[in-house]
């Protein structure tokens, strides 16, 4: 992977890409992580998520551009899909806390709910099966962050 900087909007962020510019199908093409306190780490947990997610995305046929961090104004927005699959927007910190990171097995249950809008759009029963489908695949306590303030859309 190679670094770079580059910027979006007010928030600059580092862009680590995979050697040649073309991104494979069924992977994470490009992570990025918001330039600031931390950003190591952050770096890190992204490259796991998008190391965890890879199996899933393989099977499901999918592919992400994007994967990177966000600090949302919505302080309970925790992640976004744009276009399906073209980019996967996660909160990984807490808001207005920069050394202070979710869990990351909450990271990685924000992310699965992202996937799910590359085959389903709306919050239906089918979204909210293949959500749980996916938490299946790699095991975890989703009691222990569960919270019915925390938003994703």
């Amino acid at each position: 992977m190679k670094a770079s900087l580059s910027g979006l909007g007010k928030f600059p962020f580092v862009v680590m890409a995979n050697k040649r510019d073309e991104c494979d199908l069924h992977k994470v093409c490009k992570i990025n992580a918001l330039k600031k306190s931390g950003v190591e780490k952050a770096w890190k947990i992204l490259e796991n998520v998008a190391k965890q997610i890879q199996p899933i995305m393989s099977n499901h046929k999918w592919r992400v551009k994007l994967l990177f961090e966000v600090c949302p104004k919505n302080l309970s927005l925790l992640g976004l899909n744009v276009g399906g699959g073209l980019q996967e927007k996660i909160r990984l910190r807490r808001p207005n806390r920069d050394w202070d990171f979710f869990p990351f097995d909450q990271t990685l249950d924000t992310t699965f709910h992202e996937l799910c809008y590359n085959t389903h759009g709306p919050h239906n029963a089918n979204f909210y099966k293949l959500w749980d489908e996916l938490r299946m695949i790699i095991p975890f306590k989703v009691e222990d962050f569960s919270c019915s303030c925390l938003s994703y859309d």
